[in-house]
């Protein structure tokens, strides 16, 4: 069996084919040998490049229940919260919280050097994801929850690449709650 005898190389062919799949639009055949992938690997570390391309897969075929899913459960596996529904006071409180955040933190955490944290980089795009997919099939409130969320988690674990659109994301869920 290739995947005990050569891991490293499956799980990364696996990803490439997939990925080639995906950029073809052969979304079907792009899950398909994603999920194949994902049952063989052998942690979470080795699954979350693929949850993260099952989520733009699912995303592209207009499944935003199933995104918000797979997010979900995987965010909850990383040791984050996901409430069933949060409310609109509870929403309007944690966009103060975060601005406080921002506010304590300071021009020292936007001038800081860029994470290598690669649990903070997936975890924030798996926000980015979620967050997309509740516009669709959440309430505004679950919105501004996971817009938040991502943007606490940068200011407490370290800025990355993936920051400045969690940023722009929850700017756009506060700018529209002060409307």
């Amino acid at each position: 069996d290739h995947w005990e005898n050569h891991y490293e190389l499956s799980l990364r062919l696996n990803f490439l084919t997939s990925s080639a799949a995906n950029s073809c639009c052969q979304y079907d055949k792009a899950e398909q040998i994603l999920r194949r992938g994902l049952t063989n690997a052998r942690c979470l570390d080795d699954q979350l490049p693929s949850y993260l391309l099952l989520s733009q897969i699912l995303q592209a075929q207009g499944k935003v229940k199933d995104v918000y899913d797979t997010c979900s459960a995987i965010l909850t596996e990383l040791g984050e919260s996901i409430p069933k529904f949060y409310t609109l006071s509870e929403s309007s409180e944690m966009i103060v919280e975060t601005i406080k955040m921002y506010d304590e933190a300071g021009e020292e955490w936007l001038k800081s050097d860029a994470t290598v944290d690669k649990t903070l980089r997936n975890t924030l795009q798996l926000y980015k994801a979620i967050t997309f997919a509740s516009f669709f099939c959440k309430s505004h409130s679950m919105v501004v929850y996971f817009a938040s969320k991502a943007v606490q988690l940068s200011l407490s674990r370290g800025i990355c690449e993936h920051t400045p659109l969690s940023l722009l994301q929850f700017t756009a869920v506060a700018i529209k709650d002060d409307n």
